[in-house]
């Protein structure tokens, strides 16, 4: 329950601050974000056909967004922000592998940590991941990065069922994510999914801002530090670079094309099988017992997550 400004749970005064029209966030530069905007809440869908790749654009524009909810004097900001896809099937997908190593890649990679602070550090609105569909690679990193994203997924699962899943590269479905707690609730449908987010959204927009951020700011020490995310990316582009992950990098390029296909849908799967084919086969079973089994997650991996 959000505190009052008093700090107890109630307080005797309620008020609804109805935005301004100039308080609108203005259009995204590459047009992969659209708006609209009820009070307090903004709702910003996704679109960048056909899976929500990370590709610069993409990343750009929320890095811009995220730029105008920062706070300021004389400025208002909604107290909630929704993110949902337009895509079906797809919330938000990896990054580019074809840009992963170019210069407006790596700009790309260093706006997105920075989209993963401020939505960290922007305590005065409340973010939430409507997932409607499948989450991969630098997507999930966005996704859950207010609660801590790779590196304080152990806080959030345990330790033991972060590195099973980090070091085997397996999926999560939303059962699975709601029962280790890193998602809130799951849905069977895209429109109770939307409805009960929607109605989150709506009363957490009748609070005080200033209880909102009161309550955030309290949690802030659960996140990571900037210093950690900026050891994450310093870490990781010299791995990209190598001449065995460029290869790596190429094959699945080749074989996923980065569209909506079989092999996107299953891409933890589809890594293994593609990159270590001669290795599986070898095995007694054929290598079927290091295969996550495959489930249709069209309907059922609908979830609502808090970003804080």
């Amino acid at each position: 329950m959000c505190r009052g400004i008093d700090g107890h749970g109630s307080h005797s005064h309620r008020s609804i601050t109805l935005r301004k029209r100039d308080d609108s966030p203005p259009p995204s530069r590459n047009g992969k974000l659209s708006f609209t905007q009820n009070a307090n809440v903004v709702r910003v869908t996704i679109d960048n056909p056909p899976i929500n790749l990370l590709t610069t654009e993409l990343v750009s524009d929320l890095y811009e967004f995220l730029l105008w909810t920062q706070p300021g004097f004389g400025k208002t900001t909604p107290k909630v922000v929704i993110f949902s896809s337009a895509i079906p099937d797809f919330f938000i997908s990896h990054f580019d592998l074809s840009n992963l190593v170019t210069s407006a890649g790596q700009t790309a990679l260093a706006q997105l940590m920075t989209c993963g602070r401020l939505l960290q550090s922007i305590t005065s609105t409340v973010f939430i991941a409507e997932v409607n569909g499948r989450t991969f690679g630098g997507g999930q990193e966005l996704s859950s990065q207010m609660a801590g994203g790779q590196i304080f997924l152990g806080s959030i699962i345990g330790k033991a069922r972060a590195l099973e899943h980090l070091l085997a590269s397996r999926q999560i479905n939303a059962e699975q994510g709601t029962d280790f707690g890193l998602f809130n609730n799951n849905y069977r449908d895209e429109a109770t999914l939307r409805r009960e987010v929607d109605g989150l959204a709506a009363r957490i927009g009748l609070f005080p801002q200033a209880a909102l951020n009161n309550t955030k700011f309290s949690l802030a020490f659960l996140s990571p530090t900037p210093q950690q995310l900026d050891e994450q990316i310093v870490t990781f582009s010299p791995i990209a670079a190598l001449p065995q992950s460029q290869e790596a990098i190429r094959e699945v390029i080749d074989g996923s094309d980065q569209s909506s296909n079989d092999y996107e849908r299953n891409i933890p799967n589809s890594v293994v099988e593609s990159l270590y084919s001669q290795e599986l086969s070898a095995m007694p079973d054929g290598g079927n017992n290091c295969l996550d089994a495959v489930s249709d997650a069209k309907g059922a991996t609908g979830w609502r997550r808090h970003i804080s």
